[in-house]
């Protein structure tokens, strides 16, 4: 069930806002109409106020798009499906479908946002100095000083070292960079993030009860208990579980694209291999019509663009008795025993009908991750 209004589309992202936003929308309206803009241009209509406060709750709203879409850009240029934007109580949140590949991309995807918020505190910034200069309205100076500080604040707490918090994902890539394993940074970001959300509320009860602060300490006590809580439910995800290394290898199997005539071209090797994205090779039939060979990806980029309709696959073909087999009711964990971890490998799948696709290191590594965060 949608617990969302869908707004519209921006760059080809769709756009939703939940109930909860309008609650604070009010309640930061009456914030600056009240009390921010009253300091900051003092002896104006109380109709200014209100209508700056209206600009600048609708300058907020855009200023979270803008910080989500910036991850939306860069996560879309790293091929990752952005599903949609959706504001809600504490700011904004771009669903990706998927996490990306590798931890260069994540640490992008993630630094994205803060930087477009810095890039909108920026703007603001200078807009207010222009109207400073033209000695125009202060309560739109006033404003924009205030937009311009509100993205400061979104993109540094944003860059808190606090998973799932940008910082925390950007720590998560470089802990996935030195080790390697993607599960275990999760869990130690995760675990950092927990810290941290402890530290931010105790702060929030300092400010609370012996500052007197009510409205910041009970705001601040909402941010860390959801912290805690987010922070909490990704530690548990990434938690060991050893028993995915009893499943049966032939879950883990990738099917093997039609086998191609030696006489075929590397022109049609490389349309078979981008029909199948997922393929590591492609099977290559003897002259009796039975698979002996295999050719790779990498083959493919040996030939000159303007030479591989004329080269036939032949000259490039790996014998297929070279790779070691598997039955596919073998488990992870006999398969990992038997041809190792920490180097890459293939292995044909076959029981006694015959070959029933091709097993691959990285799938194998990637349950190992699995089991042993």
């Amino acid at each position: 069930m949608r617990t969302h209004l869908r707004l519209g589309r921006l760059l080809g992202v769709p756009i939703g806002i939940n109930g909860g936003v309008l609650l604070v929308s009010v309640l930061l309206a009456i914030s600056l109409a009240q009390v921010s803009l009253p300091s900051i241009a003092p002896r104006h209509p109380t109709s200014a106020y209100w209508f700056g406060a209206v600009l600048g709750v609708v300058g907020f709203l855009v200023s979270l798009v803008g910080h989500e879409l910036g991850h939306s850009y860069i996560a879309q240029r790293n091929g990752v499906r952005v599903a949609e934007i959706t504001l809600w109580l504490f700011g904004g949140v771009a669903k990706l479908e998927g996490d990306a590949d590798e931890p260069g991309a994540e640490f992008r995807i993630a630094a994205a946002g803060p930087a477009m918020s810095m890039v909108i505190a920026v703007l603001a910034g200078l807009s207010a100095w222009e109207i400073d200069q033209l000695d125009g309205s202060r309560v739109l100076l006033g404003l924009l000083v205030w937009l311009s500080a509100i993205n400061v604040i979104l993109a540094v707490s944003n860059l808190l070292p606090a998973f799932p918090l940008d910082g925390g994902r950007m720590l998560r890539a470089f802990l996935w960079r030195r080790s390697g394993r993607k599960r275990r940074a999760t869990r130690t970001a995760a675990m950092i993030g927990q810290v941290l959300a402890v530290v931010i509320l105790i702060a929030a009860v300092v400010l609370f009860f012996p500052m007197g602060d009510r409205w910041s300490g009970a705001w601040i006590l909402a941010l860390g208990l959801f912290l805690f809580v987010a922070a909490r439910s990704q530690w548990r995800d990434a938690a060991d579980r050893p028993e995915v290394l009893e499943h049966p290898v032939g879950e883990l199997r990738r099917e093997l694209p039609a086998p191609l005539s030696p006489r075929a071209s590397v022109a049609e090797l490389e349309a078979v291999l981008r029909t199948n994205p997922r393929a590591v090779f492609v099977p290559v039939l003897d002259e009796r019509g039975a698979v002996g060979a295999l050719v790779t990806r990498d083959a493919v980029a040996r030939i000159p663009p303007a030479n591989r309709a004329s080269v036939p696959i032949r000259s490039l073909a790996e014998p297929l008795v070279a790779l070691p087999r598997v039955h596919p009711a073998e488990s992870v964990q006999d398969v990992v025993g038997r041809l190792g971890r920490g180097r890459s490998w293939w292995a044909l799948v076959v029981d006694g009908a015959g070959v029933e696709g091709v097993l691959c290191s990285e799938d194998v590594d990637d349950v190992l991750d699995v089991a042993f965060a």
